[in-house]
């Protein structure tokens, strides 16, 4: 009995059952459909902007002639000096220097600076202080000795504030470029992957036969043909699709992606081909990018537009904006396609995040500090780094000069190089206080002057000027400065500031004097010397120039009523 009720109240549980699946399984089907429906629409909308575009193509063309390239501003740099209270010897190899510069100059038919002259003056005048402190102490009585090495020591002068003139502004981070629409692979179109190489980093993407095709003239029609009938095609969907994702592997940077499609499309199609360059301005602007093509009338050329205004190359203004030939080549004048795609962004020259090569090592290199040979750290270098680094364009923000050493100071130090260095110096500075730990990076970044390249060895940091090691100014990303044996006054500053903020987690500011670059810290706990005032905080100089000063010291040869503020990011 009991069973004759129970099934028809289970007939009417699966029969419920079975409606219930059946509605989930056409809520499954629509879902699809939508899913599906909305792929198509995001396709359909690229391809419907390439069809618009190539219709531009055919009339949007202007002649324009090419700005001359603005080279990186000289300026005449600030002499290093040598702190009151360094040693004998260390104070006569400082003044064998500064008589190898006065001959170098001399050498080469040119007058002494001015400055150089004044930091002899200086010089001397502490050398005649220190002599007389010397005599002093000579005719002290037995019992002082025990003093004796306080007395050597330079007096203390009063801190001295310094007068901001400027305070320049951290430029906010830009989000990277983002397609137009989203984009979908066809994992059924059989392409072999093509491998390839750019700054030694390994990349694949699926490009064959079918990616190929001719131009067999550069008319305004012949380029909107092949944008109209090729590139809609679905392998050019795969290729731009694995680009993107080697672009989101390798955590590459707006000018690292640029590079890598541009290798890319040289080795498929060859260098500076017209078919090349086509294909460079497709996936350039599909994967976000804002870019201009353009021609000589036998040449095609991508221009790209840039938030960063960079010396050295020659620029085509339009629009209030400047776009660049980036592949290193040079034209004149050039017939230029105005047309653009929606939501274009121009590329940018900040690396907020540590981009991912692979590993290429160099040769060890071991650096002591001169103060302390306990401080001495030994790290090799990843020359695929390097070589990106050699790649990098010197430029500025809003037409402001000194702008361009905060994009150096605000990229993060490889992994690579931290993972050495980071725990090496973690266990040498602790039980130091803030002070303590600063000073001891401070004086291992001070080195010594090489100026005329004659120091065989680089077991620590060599001072020698940009012009004579490049050519020209040149800043250094961290990394370079601790793999080439020379850097200046910027390099050490930037070096230093991503040491403080990385590894003390303090806030530090870049302080530029006309010809010089120094660094000044935020501590927590008081410290005395010359400061900045900065909305009421007290940032403290450091300057990894002035070979032996303490931290808070400032070269004397500076114009303190001259300094500008570059503001960093935090650590």
């Amino acid at each position: 009995m009991r069973k004759a009720r129970l099934l028809p109240i289970l007939l009417l549980f699966v029969a419920g059952g079975v409606n219930v699946q059946a509605q989930e399984e056409d809520l499954r089907k629509d879902f699809e459909n939508y899913r599906k429906g909305a792929h198509k629409d995001y396709d359909d909308f690229r391809k419907q902007a390439l069809m618009e575009y190539s219709d531009f193509v055919r009339q949007a063309w202007k002649k324009f002639g090419a700005e001359p390239a603005v080279p990186v501003p000289q300026e005449e740099e600030i002499f290093p000096m040598l702190a009151p209270g360094a040693d004998q010897e260390t104070a006569s190899w400082f003044g064998r220097q500064m008589d190898k510069l006065k001959n170098m100059f001399k050498k080469k038919g040119k007058k002494v600076p001015d400055q150089l002259a004044q930091v002899e003056q200086l010089q001397n005048q502490q050398k005649a202080e220190e002599k007389k402190k010397e005599k002093k102490n000579k005719k002290e009585k037995a019992e002082e000795k025990k003093e004796k090495a306080e007395q050597q020591k330079p007096e203390a002068k009063k801190p001295v504030q310094m007068a901001v003139k400027q305070v320049i502004q951290p430029a906010p981070l830009i989000k990277q470029p983002e397609p137009l629409a989203e984009v979908k692979q066809d994992k059924f179109l059989e392409n072999d992957y093509v491998e390839f190489r750019v700054f030694g980093t390994l990349c694949k993407v699926r490009i064959g036969e079918n990616c190929r095709f001719k131009l067999n003239g550069i008319t305004s029609d012949e380029i909107a043909d092949i944008i109209r009938d090729e590139f809609p095609k679905t392998q050019y969907d795969n290729l731009l699709y694995d680009c993107l994702q080697e672009r989101k592997h390798h955590d590459l940077s707006d000018w690292a992606y640029y590079q890598m499609l541009l290798t890319l499309t040289r080795k498929f199609y060859g260098e500076n081909s017209n078919e090349g360059t086509l294909v460079l301005a497709f996936l350039y602007s599909q994967s976000g990018y804002k870019m201009r093509i353009a021609h000589d009338d036998s040449n095609l050329y991508m221009l790209a537009a840039t938030r960063h205004f960079i010396y050295n190359k020659s620029f085509y203004y339009m629009d209030g904006e400047w776009f660049f030939l980036l592949d290193g080549r040079k034209a004149e004048k050039l017939s230029v396609c105005q047309a653009g795609f929606p939501k274009e962004s121009s590329l940018s020259l900040q690396i907020s995040a540590a981009q991912r090569l692979d590993m290429n090592p160099t040769g060890e290199r071991t650096i002591t500090s001169i103060k302390n040979p306990d401080f001495t750290f030994t790290l090799h270098s990843n020359k695929n780094y390097l070589d990106f680094y050699e790649t990098y364009p010197s430029s500025n923000i809003d037409n402001n000069f000194m702008t361009r050493w905060a994009i150096y100071a605000n990229t993060p130090l490889e992994k690579g190089i931290r993972d050495q260095l980071y725990p090496q110096m973690k266990e040498k500075l602790q039980g130091l206080s803030e002070l303590e730990a600063v000073q001891q990076m401070l004086w291992w970044l001070h080195g010594r002057l090489d100026l005329e390249g004659s120091i065989s060895n680089s077991d620590t940091f060599l001072y020698r000027y940009d012009e004579d090691c490049w050519g020209e100014d040149r800043a250094f990303f961290g990394e370079e400065t601790l793999f080439y044996p020379y850097c200046d006054c910027e390099d050490r500053s930037i070096l230093l500031s991503h040491l403080v903020r990385d590894l003390l987690g303090l806030d530090v500011i870049l302080v530029y004097y006309p010809g010089h670059l120094a660094m000044a810290v935020g501590f927590n706990e008081p410290v005395e010397g010359d400061f900045i005032m900065l909305d009421g905080r007290k940032f403290i100089v450091c300057d990894p120039t002035y070979i032996g000063a303490r931290v808070g010291e400032t070269m004397p040869i500076v114009n303190n009523d001259d300094a500008t503020v570059i503001l960093l990011q935090k650590s």
